[in-house]
């Protein structure tokens, strides 16, 4: 199958990311796309119906609760074929949403467009043969039947009218199917970030060049498009039923086992259910569940309003995520040692529920743009909390009562290493290094590893940046503490002091800097402190001790690389790949100034003009 100019039809587009709201309360906490029809979700369907038409590459936009995306496709596939999600903080609509993935069209001429809420079985062929055929930038897919017939057709078959806007009969009246085929040169109409539907700019192509938009009446075939909860039912009871003859589509029940074998629907009711268990809340006292900011680790999060104004929070995790299963264990270990983190009201670990205070909207990222005198309270408020953590000995701790992610070590350190060269200098610089020039930047990686992992071991945070940090009644309170390992308590340090989502002045990062320093100090002259730099003589050299923290906060700095990389041209989080220059910046200035990091210190500079 080839498009207008012979390139194989690879990518299509499916949009998921509206909210559904013709579907409340069954959309409130999933995407419509995501609701379960057959046993499961509905925009499979679409997927199965684009793979008929050799579609190799799914790319869906995201928005309203995106993290379910994520749990629904741990692998990021389906059937074999690759799914890029493409978040959009905004809701863009459809021609937004469309000028939202011009980037990862690269290699495309031809995309195919689907509404995520529609199945279908009608064949595509006739689509595609109409697209090459008519040679236009548009082709919609039509039928005669349905509501609303507001798509107007001349005796070419092309489009003359939509929505009854040009005045232009033409000479049948019929429907669009949500599924189309355009030209990635129509891009070029579209404006990027602006909120629009694809229909306007459909009409003002008609209104300046009659027959520009081409129609494929499509007939055959079935076409349901899930635009009300009773049609919503009705499909789900049809694709309940067992299959009939030929032309209908397979049901295979895929998704079992902690993700979609409940409906959705059932899941928020179970939510509600154990939310109102733990609060002890009778039926007369208000109370409504609201998805909050979305969240990484396939977790998601709703605020729980309930009574006079008061709040919980709630977190439903992926349980196949390793790491989400320790959150409330790991809480409880910390409240216990007192570094602040939130309390855990309750916890379901079969179901992945957790039920806890809400710790409000302020984080220490918030301040950000406040005088130093402010900011330099808060950071340095946030050291003494994390100079808790790192100053117990793990000889102490009990791996059957605080389970924990594997240390870091030359594993981890290697994959970190792999994680950056991979997803920031192959797929964000597009630098492909020689055998030698891979050879040698790993030696002296390897290097670095190896120093670090000279550090007696410590409780590590792992993701200890500004968003990670809340701020409550003006005391710092720890989140996102369920990576937290054995490791070296540097990588935090670095992690806060050279955070790319606020910049730092040198002197300001000192100063909190040398504040740490004399925290460790106070932990005895020939004791803790010792223990936590192997090094007697390194312990009482200021110098070495910032050379360590610049070799730790560039190891640090790979990781965040390679994961906003990863996230933004992977997850399809373009909101990522904005913190790439100030994360890159950090990099060469930590590698400028480390000693033994020359070739990490020239990739940086060729990544940044790259």
């Amino acid at each position: 199958m080839t498009s207008m100019n012979g390139s194989r039809n690879k990518t299509a587009f499916i949009l998921g990311a509206g909210l559904g709201t013709r579907l409340r309360p069954l959309t409130k906490t999933c995407p419509k796309p995501l609701l379960p029809v057959g046993g499961r979700p509905i925009i499979t369907y679409a997927m199965d119906h684009l793979m008929t038409a050799g579609i190799q590459r799914f790319i869906v936009n995201t928005h309203h609760c995106a993290d379910l995306y994520h749990q629904a496709f741990p692998d990021n596939q389906w059937r074999g074929i690759p799914i890029i999600f493409r978040y959009e903080p905004v809701l863009l609509d459809t021609a937004g949403g469309l000028k939202n993935i011009e980037d990862l069209l690269e290699n495309d001429d031809t995309i195919f467009v689907y509404n995520g809420d529609v199945i279908a079985d009608m064949p595509l062929k006739a689509l595609v043969e109409t697209h090459i055929t008519k040679r236009k930038e548009v082709t919609l897919a039509l039928r005669s039947s349905g509501f609303p017939l507001n798509v107007n057709i001349n005796e070419n078959g092309d489009v003359c009218d939509l929505r009854h806007t040009l005045g232009d009969t033409g000479i049948k009246n019929c429907l669009f199917t949500g599924i189309y085929m355009v030209e990635k040169c129509f891009l070029r109409r579209l404006q990027a970030g602006h909120i629009e539907s694809v229909v306007p700019v459909f009409i003002d192509m008609i209104r300046e060049k009659p027959g520009a938009v081409a129609g494929a009446l499509i007939d055959e075939g079935r076409w349901h498009d899930i635009g009300s909860v009773e049609e919503y039912e009705s499909v789900s009871a049809a694709f309940s039923q067992p299959e009939s003859s030929a032309g209908r589509l397979r049901q295979e029940k895929l998704f079992t086992e902690g993700s979609w074998k409940r409906t959705m629907t059932n899941l928020h009711h179970e939510m509600q259910a154990f939310a109102k268990e733990t609060l002890n809340l009778e039926a007369s006292v208000s109370f409504d569940m609201t998805p909050v900011a979305k969240s990484g680790s396939n977790r998601s999060f709703m605020r729980i309003l309930y009574g006079d104004n008061r709040t919980a929070m709630f977190m439903h995790y992926d349980r196949s995520r390793e790491e989400n299963n320790f959150y409330a264990t790991i809480a409880d270990f910390l409240r216990e040692i007192s570094v602040a983190v939130p309390r855990i009201m309750a916890h379901d670990p079969a179901r992945g529920f957790i039920v806890m205070e809400d710790l409000g909207n302020t984080d220490l990222w918030f301040f950000r743009h406040q005088p130093w005198e402010v900011r330099q309270d808060y950071y340095r408020k946030t050291l003494a909390v994390i100079h808790r953590l790192h100053s117990f000995r793990v000889t102490e701790l009990s791996p059957e009562k605080v389970p924990l992610t594997e240390g870091f070590g030359p594993t981890l350190y290697t994959w970190e290493r792999d994680y950056f060269y991979e997803n920031f200098v192959r797929g964000v610089c597009k630098i492909e290094l020689s055998p030698p020039e891979k050879n040698a930047l790993e030696d002296e990686l390897k290097g670095l590893s190896d120093r670090l992992e000279n550090i007696r071991p410590s409780l590590v945070h792992r993701d200890f940046q500004s968003r990670n940090i809340m701020i409550r009644e003006g005391e710092p309170v720890l989140i996102d503490f369920q990576g937290m390992r054995i490791g070296n308590f540097f990588y935090d340090l670095g992690s806060l002091l050279y955070d790319p989502y606020i910049s730092l002045t040198k002197d300001e990062r000192m100063d909190l800097l040398r504040y740490y320093f004399r925290l460790l100090a106070k932990d005895g002259t020939s004791g803790r402190r010792k223990e936590l730099l192997k090094d007697a003589e390194s312990a009482v050299k200021w110098a070495a001790f910032q050379e360590m923290f610049r070799e730790a906060s560039a190891q640090r700095l790979m990781q965040a690389l390679g994961a906003y990389g990863f996230l933004g041209l992977k997850r399809g989080m373009p909101e990522f790949l904005t913190h790439i220059p100030n994360g890159l910046a950090n990099l060469i200035d930590v590698a400028t100034h480390a000693k033994r990091l020359p070739l990490l210190k020239n990739l940086a500079r060729r990544c940044q003009t790259s």
